[in-house]
């Protein structure tokens, strides 16, 4: 087998092979091997009836291309065994020259000779690290407003609901339509129907909720909201907005009381248990959050040092298993993925093409953590040597 390489660039190979005649003769005597066993021939018992009529009875053409196959998949294997590549991706074959069908070289008369193109594992460098130095970050500290806000929370999933006849106030439960126009031009975003909200919540722009206070169910009310400067969408930012309002319903919040029945309903014997029990989730919610910010932090400053050029085929790959895991997510939620992109106002093109960036990233980071794992002789078999490999590097640098 007489192989030749050439270096296609950004982690692609491309090897031409071939194949002689006198090396051919074996793939295709067990292609016909394998056949012939299975032709029933009147007068033959099976595998013995003569190679001229068990070719008739398969076509030539058939014990030809299960031959050239056979070939292609073993000196495949061969050859990127030989040439030391790892490849990331499916190869793209073409076949320049084909031979005839035969068992021996005069038969098959000339070479096969085909072409290979692969995305393989890149080569990795990393620069010296031993310098480089991140800031933790000051943990926080517990307030007592927090773990309020948590009871405020509970008691809110424990409360009861009743109609009442009387102005909205903060604190009413409400269920809106809205219609928000910008220069008389009505705005999709700005519309919603049947749309529930507490009020005072501020889970709209500051300013909507209190224009809700005063009004009752049924009623309509016109308004004018100035959207800030700095406001996340460009498209209102420093926008002044009309919008209409209707009540459709509203309903009185009733909470139930801070008691030993309330603590027993999230499983705990008294109201200082359950406080004490938020606290201490709520540390280590602050103690996740500040682990993974530095994390992230000793990540950032180290992608830089990190010299490789990531194959199309990975990224590919980290796009498509990136989507599953949106899919999983949405479906967990009740959401056909097809609605998720309409909600989202994306095509799959445009998710696709939204996520290359945050999967090349991904990959790097884990090119940069197998270079740790390799200089820390971790064993990469493995699950938790990545989790290991990033805990060394936190524990080295993080100050």
């Amino acid at each position: 087998m007489k192989i030749e390489k050439k270096d296609l660039k950004k982690s692609k190979w491309q090897l031409k092979i071939t194949l002689t005649p006198e090396e051919l003769v074996p793939y295709f005597k067990k292609s016909y091997d394998k056949f012939s066993v299975g032709v029933k021939i009147d007068g033959f018992r099976p595998g013995r009836a003569p190679r001229k009529m068990v070719e008739e009875s398969l076509g030539q053409a058939r014990l030809l291309s299960d031959g050239i196959d056979l070939a292609l998949q073993e000196c495949y294997i061969s050859a990127i065994n030989q040439e030391k590549l790892i490849p990331v991706s499916a190869p793209k074959v073409s076949i320049s020259t084909y031979p005839s069908w035969g068992l021996s070289p005069e038969e098959i008369g000339v070479n096969l000779e085909f072409e290979v193109e692969i995305e393989v594992m890149p080569e990795v460098s990393f620069g010296d690290y031993s310098k480089i130095s991140v800031k933790r970050k000051k943990v926080d500290e517990i307030k007592k407003d927090d773990v309020e806000k948590i009871l405020t929370h509970l008691r809110r999933q424990k409360a009861t609901f009743s109609e009442i006849d009387r102005s909205a106030k903060v604190g009413d439960r409400a269920e809106i339509s809205y219609e928000g126009s910008v220069d008389n031009v009505k705005k999709e975003a700005m519309t919603a129907k049947n749309h529930p909200l507490v009020i005072g919540d501020g889970t709209l722009i500051f300013g909507f909720e209190q224009n809700l206070v005063g009004m009752k169910t049924g009623e309509e009310k016109e308004f004018e909201i100035n959207f800030p400067k700095n406001y996340h969408s460009k498209e209102f930012a420093g926008k002044t907005a009309k919008f209409k309002v209707k009540i459709i319903d509203l309903k009185e919040i009733k909470l139930p009381e801070l008691d030993e029945k309330f603590a027993a309903d999230f499983g705990h014997k008294n109201l200082t248990d359950l406080k004490s029990a938020i606290e201490k989730s709520l540390c280590q919610e602050i103690e996740d959050k500040n682990k993974s910010e530095t994390e992230n932090a000793v990540i950032e400053k180290l992608l830089p040092l990190l010299k490789v050029v990531v194959p199309e085929a990975l990224i590919d790959q980290e796009v498509a298993r990136l989507i599953s895991d949106i899919e999983a997510g949405a479906k967990n939620r009740g959401i056909p993925f097809e609605k998720y992109l309409e909600s989202i106002k994306k095509t799959y093109a445009e998710i696709q093409a939204d996520l290359r960036p945050v999967a090349e990233k991904n990959i790097r980071i884990g090119f940069l953590l197998g270079k740790i794992i390799e200089a820390e002789k971790l064993d990469p078999k493995n699950k938790e040597a990545g989790r290991k490999a990033l805990d060394i590097l936190v524990k080295k640098l993080a100050k």
